[in-house]
């Protein structure tokens, strides 16, 4: 009985201490793009809230909120997004500078509960005349045994969306035209909606 009693004890501690402590990673992925910084920016930071016009991974996103920053066009942006696991998230600017070509968010509202913080962050960097990179930095971090558990495959997930995002903006940066991931996803939202009716 003592020994059933400090196997129970020690998985209590175990399970503690897993819950007390937040997990997580950072990521960071870059594109280099052949338009200006300058073109590039306008439709990243300007046009943060028409992110569903060229991402494979957002159907819908709008604006609200006034801007606490100069330059921005809102505060918040809300987006119905096609990530496995996620259907509506809420993200707030908690950066933007204009003359950095540089804006951060984080999502507030949408992620599983054992997520702590996801945030991303977009810089353009201009490297000469029609040519530039989009650089993202993403944190997440997770706490208790789900967010143990989830951590891997949460950072697999990210990884294939960063790079997709980032060769949805390269495309549409560059062409005017949506990427085919994107093309792709249109048509099956476009099925979906035919069947619907």
């Amino acid at each position: 009985m003592k020994k059933v009693i400090g196997v129970a004890i020690l998985l209590l501690t175990l399970t503690n201490t897993t819950m007390a402590k937040e997990k997580g990673f950072d990521l960071e992925r870059e594109i280099a793009v052949n338009v200006s910084a300058e073109k590039l920016w306008d439709m990243v930071g300007p046009g943060f809230t028409d992110v569903y016009k060229w991402a494979s991974n957002v159907d819908h996103s709008e604006g609200k909120g006034q801007s606490e920053f100069e330059g921005a066009s809102c505060s918040e942006r809300s987006c119905d997004v096609s990530v496995k696991g996620f259907s509506k998230i809420n993200e707030k600017l908690y950066k933007y500078d204009a003359a950095k070509m540089n804006l951060a968010y984080e999502v507030n509202n949408g992620m599983p509960g054992f997520i702590t913080k996801a945030q991303n962050d977009w810089t353009v960097v201009s490297l000469g005349e029609n040519k530039s990179k989009l650089v993202m930095k993403a944190v997440f971090r997770s706490k208790g045994l789900m967010g143990s558990m989830m951590n891997g495959k949460m950072k697999k997930k990210m990884e294939e969306t960063l790079t997709t995002v980032l060769n949805d903006a390269k495309v549409y940066a560059e062409t005017g035209k949506i990427s085919q991931a994107k093309a792709e996803r249109v048509a099956k939202l476009q099925k979906k909606s035919k069947v619907a009716a």
